[in-house]
């Protein structure tokens, strides 16, 4: 048998040093390399320099727009802020809804859907039909629209009474051209004929029908004469007329 020479083991040592240390340069390079990665700069794509408005627009104005996307646009065509933009249109006058996206290589498109009025809030204000006052004018084109009226917290349902008003009577030809709602909640409506209507606080909507049934037919003959018809008595209505001073009150 062999003896072992003595100098083996001061070999192998020495050789498990050199693959160690071998290891932890791979190991060190690697690092080095990733922090050289993180590094980089990002690509940013190019410039985004063309902005498309799109949608059937007739009071929206572009220049509006445009002073809206500006602050939102990023370095480049990944950077761009398309949320930030789209919020900012949102909150235009006469935007209903906006929707933003990039198209390559360096167009911006905003799609616009305008709002639809349907309704005139506390004089000048434009309701659509979520009840929401998305802005004020006094353009006259909007002068045959309904003119509801109330406080300003409670649009939404003002614009729900109306609705149900509306509904109501439209199968009998009559027209409602204003609802208003005091601050103790008394409804009164104005039909397209002048003649106003007075329900109060309680059952608006029973009060409405019974004008409708009862009042409406009973006066058919002087509507003409007819200022203002009260329905707020539990077994009749009054009257006011438009050439005597002082009401009539019937009975239902």
């Amino acid at each position: 048998m062999n003896a072992r020479k003595p100098d083996q083991p001061v070999k192998f040592w020495r050789k498990r040093s050199v693959v160690l240390g071998a290891a932890a340069g791979v190991v060190l390079a690697a690092g080095i390399g990733l922090l050289a990665w993180l590094a980089r700069p990002v690509l940013v794509g190019p410039k985004l320099a063309t902005l498309t408005i799109g949608g059937k627009l007739s009071h929206v104005d572009a220049n509006a727009v445009r002073a809206a996307v500006i602050p939102n646009l990023g370095s480049g065509f990944f950077t761009t802020h398309v949320d930030r933009i789209g919020d900012a249109v949102d909150a235009l006058p006469w935007v209903a809804e906006a929707q933003v996206r990039r198209e390559w290589p360096h167009t911006l498109r905003v799609d616009i859907v305008e709002e639809v009025p349907v309704a005139r809030w506390n004089g000048d204000g434009l309701m659509d039909a979520r009840g929401k006052v998305f802005t004020h004018s006094s353009d006259k084109a909007f002068a045959a629209l309904p003119a509801l009226s109330g406080r300003d917290d409670e649009a939404q349902d003002v614009l729900a009474q109306y609705d149900i008003l509306v509904g109501l009577v439209s199968s009998r030809g009559i027209a409602i051209a204003a609802l208003s709602v005091d601050a103790r909640g008394a409804a009164t409506v104005q039909l397209d004929d002048g003649i106003e209507v007075r329900l109060g606080r309680e059952d608006a909507t029973g009060r409405l029908a019974r004008f409708s049934a009862v009042a409406l037919p009973a006066l058919s003959a002087k509507l003409a004469a007819v200022a203002y018809v009260d329905m707020r008595y539990t077994n009749g209505f009054a009257v006011g007329w438009k050439a005597a001073a002082g009401s009539t009150k019937q009975g239902a």
